[in-house]
């Protein structure tokens, strides 16, 4: 686990949705899929992003606490899939389109192979110029590569190569 960005005082952030009427199952009997797990914090195995990002170098985990209540493949608009344990709770945030927040994202779709690489880049530059002992003129020099994969980045976004792949599609597996 990273450090504490924002200084919240935490490592684990709660996103149980309790505040949907009737989606608290916190007090249930019926625990044998184990925790919801949207973010995919909940296995021996995390994999955050839909295993795009790499567990140990998020600075936050989130979970709910809420027992899941059925298994799920998540299809998003481009046809990526991937299997999920949820409450109803997550389910309802994820099938209703005004749920920008949960139904917005396919991990593959918003992060295709060139997008990772660029960003991999901009944050190496960033930690480069950031760098006290870095010369000033390599600093420019930094800067205007670091320009170049900015403007790389918003042309895949053009292009629609960078999508969010929504909405979203859950199908309940038996």
């Amino acid at each position: 686990m990273s450090t504490d960005p924002f200084g919240l005082g935490l490592g684990v952030l709660d996103d149980t949705p309790w505040y949907i009427p009737g989606a608290d199952n916190r007090r249930g009997t019926e625990r044998s899929l184990g925790f919801c797990n949207p973010y995919g914090y909940e296995d021996d195995d995390p994999r955050v992003m839909g295993g795009i990002n790499d567990p140990r170098h998020e600075a936050y985990q989130w979970q709910c606490r809420n027992y899941a209540q059925g298994r799920y493949w998540m299809t998003c608009a481009n046809g990526h899939r991937g299997r999920v344990r949820l409450c109803y709770g997550h389910v309802w945030m994820i099938q209703h389109h005004h749920s920008r927040a949960k139904n917005g994202l396919c991990p593959r779709c918003a992060w295709p192979p060139r997008a990772r690489e660029l960003d991999e880049k901009l944050n190496h530059l960033m930690r480069r110029i950031s760098d006290p002992r870095t010369w000033p003129d390599e600093r420019e020099r930094l800067g205007r590569d670091m320009r170049d994969a900015m403007a790389e980045m918003d042309e895949l976004r053009a292009r629609g190569t960078i999508t969010t792949g929504a909405p979203l599609r859950l199908e309940e597996v038996s």
